[in-house]
């Protein structure tokens, strides 16, 4: 039977959701968490909640990466997102002194389960199937990601801050459900393997070593950053370049959004008519970077919308086939610290680009930002494009075999 005519397992759509359901408790709950940090601290506490959710995954992303990898994976995330629950309703009813440590604590959750899902993705598929799954995957999460601000603004202007970290806390517990209802499992090989010094940063030495991988990192890094820094200076573009409101810098956001929903949901059937995820990933490279280009040089809103939306396209072909090769090209054995390397380093590059834009916000107009973000990342991408090609043709090391 041709893998055309497959389908994904049922259990890649329950994960699905339960991962969209927690994404949108976690948009919900992170929305009420910033106006009660603003609410306090102004400007400078919403900053310090962005900071404390995503310096963890940097700093223990070798850690985390351990644990996915030493530890079977049900009971990891059934452990982890037990505890991500609690949490919530600490936050829910802790004083506002707490909500900088409790975010950071929730955040360790997350840098230990996002890799651990994302590991277990080549157990449930065979590597044909694995561009369709990681695309369901992220189709489904964008559509909370989208969903999410809403929601969470309505809940906050109707309830206040406890109930809607309530509602995420009973969103982790949906995820709960997933994991313990769930027939699949990953038994890492080094599970009972006696631990040797170097195992803990393995994936890092492993990504560094892999000379397209190295080239993945180095572009996801700068998209990030170029990407993130358009974020910081987005909505002074769209009020002094496009003349437009609230409204507009809305539909820029749904046109983003709707852009990587679509791709994400084709990844698949564009893989099955025989591109490679390194050819896929680089055609995501170029439109990511031409779209910033003519994003920048737009003047009315639904030109800048339609640029938008095409970013939006880039950015999934680009995440759906870097998990895609770093699954093809990563022992089974190291899986769980290289995508916790990736991990870190992708929020290392959130944190960079948030102190970028603010800085050169100070010095430059947004549309120019808009424009070196575009151009540097065209040079990286020159530089940087050719293990990626050439490695498009190196032999999968996945492991189709269900624990």
């Amino acid at each position: 039977m041709s893998t055309a005519k497959v389908r994904l397992p049922r259990v890649l759509f329950l994960i699905a959701g339960g991962r969209a359901i927690s994404l949108l408790g976690d948009e919900v709950a992170t929305l009420a968490i910033a106006f009660r940090a603003k609410e306090h601290y102004g400007h400078v506490g919403v900053a310090a909640i962005l900071i404390a959710n995503a310096l963890p995954l940097v700093l223990l992303s070798a850690h985390a990466g351990f644990v996915v990898d030493r530890f079977r994976t049900k009971p990891v995330l059934v452990v982890t997102t037990t505890i991500q629950a609690l949490l919530c309703v600490a936050l829910a009813f802790s004083p506002v002194a707490l909500l900088i440590p409790l975010v950071a604590l929730l955040a360790c959750g997350t840098a230990v389960a996002a890799p651990a899902w994302q590991s277990l993705v080549p157990v449930m598929v065979p590597s044909e199937q694995l561009t369709s799954a990681f695309g369901t995957l992220q189709s489904t999460t964008t559509l909370a990601g989208l969903a999410g601000p809403a929601l969470g603004g309505l809940l906050v202007s109707r309830f206040g801050f406890s109930w809607p970290l309530v509602i995420d806390a009973v969103s982790f517990g949906v995820l709960i459900a997933v994991a313990l209802l769930m027939r699949v499992d990953r038994k890492p090989s080094g599970e009972h393997v006696e631990r040797t010094k170097g195992d803990v940063t393995e994936g890092f030495r492993l990504t560094w070593a892999d000379p397209v991988l190295r080239s993945l990192l180095i572009l996801i890094v700068v998209f990030i950053v170029a990407l993130g820094a358009v974020n910081v200076v987005e909505i002074f573009f769209v009020t002094e370049s496009l003349h437009a409101g609230p409204a507009g810098y809305g539909l820029l956001g749904v046109s983003f959004g709707l852009g990587t929903v679509v791709m994400s949901a084709l990844a698949g059937r564009v893989a099955r008519k025989g591109r490679s995820a390194s050819t896929l990933f680089l055609g995501g490279c170029f439109l990511l970077c031409g779209a910033l280009l003519g994003f920048s040089f737009a003047r009315t809103l639904w030109l800048a919308a339609l640029f938008s939306a095409l970013v939006g396209v880039g950015n999934a072909l680009v995440n759906v086939n870097v998990s895609v090769i770093v699954v093809t090209r990563t022992p089974e054995s190291v899986r769980g610290r290289v995508f916790s390397a990736v991990q870190g380093m992708v929020s290392s590059g959130q944190i960079l680009s948030i102190l970028l834009g603010a800085i050169l916000l100070t010095v430059l107009a947004p549309s120019t930002i808009l424009l070196a973000s575009a151009l540097t990342s065209f040079g990286v991408l020159a530089v940087t494009m050719g293990p990626v090609l050439r490695g498009g043709a190196t032999p999968e090391t996945v492991s189709d075999t269900a624990s």
